[in-house]
């Protein structure tokens, strides 16, 4: 039997758990390319302080998949944190919405978790009067490319970097 998905706005019990998974993204993000992805050292206390701070703030979501596991209540298997930006002064659009990071629980993938939170992050954006929700996505992962383009993203341009100064060597 499948448990029931619900997804909503995190509450602060929960951003550990949002936490986390936000860091799977980004982990795996700097393993692809340090260069690119390095994290600062010990960053958990202080992005976790930074999510509570913004919490109640519209402009900052933060959504958590749950599934009931009593004794214990919810438990997060999926979270997407997105903000609103502000775009160079050269568009007609002065902001639009970015979906920093998301997530979903290994065993809880495939069931429309991840399609589900993007639905709810556009709803948002365009309920702020965004014309867009934009995110990026790393060359190699090759499956959150495909789901992105399945939720209706459509690809716009090609991120490279050259390295300068003192630099690892491009994977």
């Amino acid at each position: 039997m499948s448990e029931a998905i619900s997804i909503r706005r995190a509450v602060d019990a929960e951003l550990p758990a949002v936490l986390e998974l936000c860091m799977l993204v980004e982990e795996q993000h700097e393993r692809y390319w340090p260069l690119r992805w390095q994290r600062k050292p010990n960053i958990r206390e202080g992005w976790l302080r930074w999510m509570r701070s913004r919490l109640e703030d519209p402009r900052l979501l933060i959504l958590a998949a749950t599934v009931e596991q009593p004794p214990g209540g919810p438990r997060v298997v999926g979270a997407l944190l997105a903000s609103i930006e502000t775009e160079i002064p050269i568009y007609t659009y002065k902001e639009f919405a970015f979906v920093h990071d998301i997530a979903v629980v290994e065993n809880f993938r495939r069931r429309g978790v991840a399609r589900d939170l993007l639905a709810r992050a556009a709803e948002w954006a365009a309920g702020l009067g965004m014309n867009q929700l934009r995110l990026m996505a790393a060359d190699k992962n090759v499956e959150a490319r495909r789901l992105f383009e399945a939720a209706g993203f459509r690809p716009t341009y090609h991120e490279m970097i050259l390295p300068v100064g003192k630099t690892e060597a491009v994977p």
